[in-house]
């Protein structure tokens, strides 16, 4: 097969020289299935199993021998009832006396993909032929989505879809389909996994996406949340909350000082920041013991904490940012720390308090 291959490409570059890169390419793929089919008119079990190439592609052995796989039994075939033939291994054991390559990568990874584990590769490929050049029954996620329907229903059903999730082999960008050293199948460590999208700035319509490796190599301070994973605020398929947030966040500057509103924050932070006017201990956000989380959240008309706090990173301690978004104005934000306290001026003249 691989000579028939060569012989192709070489008579390509004795006639067509001048042939672009795209079209070179777009006669190989449809001269494959013209060689393959050569190759397998030899095969005698092929006058019966025609079925079995059907397909445009071939896995090689198909092609060459079928005794690569199936080894006779010494019983006379075909006859009803009757196995003419074996495997000469099971399961994927098989498959790996080709694929030894792969089985010492799945060895050496903690995490394997159930199918694989259990030694399932039929459940992926097929064995014979197919339109996919990795002989896989469809492309993902419609693949991926014969197991795993709860994540399918998740982005049918959500308003927010990471766009990952409905590209064609998306899930394979983040996922690997056999196994991987990383939980989940990821192909990477999480936060380098959505850094190496999030390392530019995106435009999704009329809304561009923040450049979020560019802020956080710039920040002083990164948010603790961030420093291994995203996942902790954000879904990585599918939600209804705005910027796929795991819970439900006001973005704007304003919302009731509620518990319920700051769900999301409080997965880590005590609620004692919002509930208690006065304090020594929840925060170092304090004039004496007076809260100034609580003066300025907790009320129906509250700041919310973005007012403030940049979610990511900042230059500053504190998370404090240089501006604020407020309309369409990029406000200053005026912060100094002092050693018992701080003073800040933005949405009002400079105010200072002391611990």
């Amino acid at each position: 097969m691989k000579t028939n291959k060569k012989l192709i490409t070489g008579n390509l570059r004795c006639n067509f020289v001048k042939l672009s890169d795209i079209i070179l390419m777009t006669f190989l793929l449809l001269t494959q299935t013209f060689v393959f089919s050569q190759n397998a008119s030899d095969n005698k079990c092929l006058e019966c199993h025609k079925r079995t190439v059907k397909k445009h592609i071939l896995h090689g052995p198909v092609a060459a021998d079928c005794t690569s796989c199936h080894k006779p039994t010494g019983k006379e075939h075909p006859l009803e009832d009757v196995e003419g033939f074996a495997f000469l291994e099971e399961g994927a054991n098989l498959c790996f006396t080709c694929h030894d390559q792969e089985k010492n990568t799945i060895i050496n990874n903690k995490y394997v993909h159930k199918p694989v584990s259990r030694g399932e590769c039929t459940e992926c490929h097929e064995v014979h032929s197919s339109n996919d050049s990795k002989l896989i029954f469809t492309k993902s996620p419609d693949l991926c989505f014969f197991c795993h329907d709860k994540i399918e229903s998740a982005i049918e059903e959500s308003a927010v879809v990471h766009l990952p999730a409905t590209e064609i082999d998306g899930c394979i960008g983040c996922h690997s389909p056999h196994s991987s050293p990383q939980k989940k199948l990821l192909v990477s460590k999480p936060k380098e996994l959505c850094l190496s999208c999030h390392d530019k700035t995106l435009t999704k319509g009329d809304r561009q996406i923040t450049n979020i490796g560019k802020l956080l190599k710039e920040s002083r301070v990164v948010h603790p949340a961030l420093k291994k994973s995203c996942n902790a605020c954000h879904d990585p398929h599918a939600s209804n909350n705005k910027y796929l947030l795991t819970i439900a966040y006001p973005l704007g500057n304003y919302a009731k000082g509620t518990e319920e509103n700051y769900e999301l924050c409080f997965g880590c932070h005590d609620t004692d920041l919002l509930l208690l006017e006065r304090t020594k201990y929840a925060t170092e956000f304090r004039n004496g013991d007076l809260n100034l989380h609580y003066l300025h959240v907790n009320k129906e008309k509250g700041r919310t904490c973005n007012n403030c706090h940049n979610l990511h990173g900042s230059s500053r301690e504190h998370l404090i940012p240089e501006t604020i978004k407020f309309g369409n104005w990029n406000m200053p934000l005026v912060y100094k720390s002092f050693e018992d306290g701080g003073s800040c001026k933005g949405c009002h003249e400079e105010r200072r308090y002391t611990r």
